[in-house]
């Protein structure tokens, strides 16, 4: 076997894989807060983020709907008392142009 080629390509690889990693950006919520369950007062959410190739800002989505844009990559997003019931809320990166590039983080919370 030809060492002189195998080398070359496993570092390339090695490189390679670590290029996408980084493109692909990632978000994740820390904590939540109040604990659930939720009276009907504001959530705050920890959160940090490390923006991909394409990423530029944050959303903050309920129930798949837009509530803010975040330009802060590590920081507490809050949403306002929501009504009785289950919701959704997501934070996702987004391009430039408001495209969500794929890369969120989100939490199921019962208000009661």
């Amino acid at each position: 076997m030809n060492h002189r080629i195998l080398v070359p390509l496993a570092v390339a690889l090695f490189y390679g894989a670590a290029t996408a990693l980084a493109a692909e950006g990632k978000v994740t919520i820390t904590s939540v807060t109040p604990k659930e369950p939720y009276a009907k007062d504001k959530i705050s959410l920890q959160y940090e983020a490390v923006a991909g190739q394409s990423g530029n800002h944050l959303h903050l989505n309920v129930d798949g709907k837009r509530v803010d844009v975040i330009r802060e990559l590590k920081g507490t997003a809050t949403v306002d008392p929501l009504p009785s019931g289950k919701h959704h809320i997501c934070l996702a990166e987004n391009t430039a142009s408001h495209v969500p590039t794929g890369v969120e983080s989100c939490v199921d919370v019962s208000v009661w």
